[in-house]
């Protein structure tokens, strides 16, 4: 595929399933990333998972880093505290070398990658999109390119990722009709989750907590009330036999890991 057909498929995805796919194989192509990750953010709320490509360490993802490791991240304080779009490297957070040095330790340790960018698209006073764009192995050529590469693509994707979330839902589609192996996996944990145990909605609400939604939030996307939202996850809980959100992130993650 060349990489004009390759634009072409993000611009004709955009307001449809697929886009996020489209956007994750457009920035492969033009940058030959190893991971990606988008979120959905707010205002003093959990992010939303939108899209991944991780394929080694991916319970650091689920069980760890949406639950609360994201507000240790220096990307996602910086984004949180942007008035406007913007683009971090590591070396752009630390003030020396050896703080840098010692997260990035940390940070490849968990998850198995060593050099990070961070883009942040505003969408709102309480509304980000933010996306993490990571490579496994040191190399400082190809990492300044990138570099070079994503400072020239931050205004066209941008107008992409305003196009496709300026007003709508950050709610997560199963029903993306090409997926990638890793996305297929992940769709198909989320269709047969606790399918044994719970009802369709009791299924469809443990779904959007899992993406990230509080009860408020869950409430307002089902039309019903935030009080019969707690309680469907009392009933969840219960037939789960777990007690947390926590717990259920782990339940989940281990489906997803044995599924």
């Amino acid at each position: 595929m060349t990489e004009w057909q390759t634009v072409a498929d993000l611009v004709s995805s955009i307001r449809t399933m697929d886009f996020s796919q489209r956007l994750a194989a457009f920035l492969k192509t033009e940058l030959h990333c190893d991971q990606l990750l988008l979120l959905g953010c707010r205002a003093d709320k959990h992010p939303i998972y939108l899209y991944d490509c991780i394929d080694i360490k991916r319970e650091f993802l689920f069980h760890h880093y949406l639950m609360d490791s994201y507000l240790q991240d220096p990307f996602y304080l910086h984004a949180q505290q942007a008035t406007d779009d913007g683009l971090w490297r590591l070396q752009d957070l630390f003030d020396s070398a050896k703080a840098r040095k010692s997260y990035q330790t940390l940070f490849t340790e968990k998850t198995g990658l060593h050099d990070e960018f961070c883009l942040s698209f505003k969408l709102g006073p309480n509304r980000w999109i933010v996306l993490f764009i990571g490579y496994r192995e040191p190399n400082q050529a190809r990492y300044q390119t990138s570099y070079e590469k994503l400072t020239q693509l931050q205004g066209l994707l941008s107008a992409f990722i305003r196009q496709h979330w300026g007003q709508d839902s950050f709610v997560v589609s199963n029903a993306s009709s090409e997926k990638t192996g890793l996305q297929h996996q992940l769709s198909q944990a989320f269709s047969c989750f606790g399918q044994q145990l719970l009802t369709d909605k009791e299924q469809q609400i443990a779904c959007l907590l899992l993406q990230g939604f509080d009860s408020e939030d869950i409430a307002q996307q089902l039309h019903i009330s935030t009080g019969t939202v707690k309680n469907h996850r009392k009933k969840i809980y219960a037939k789960l036999q777990i007690g947390s959100l926590s717990e259920l992130f782990q339940l989940f993650l281990t489906h997803l890991l044995t599924s």
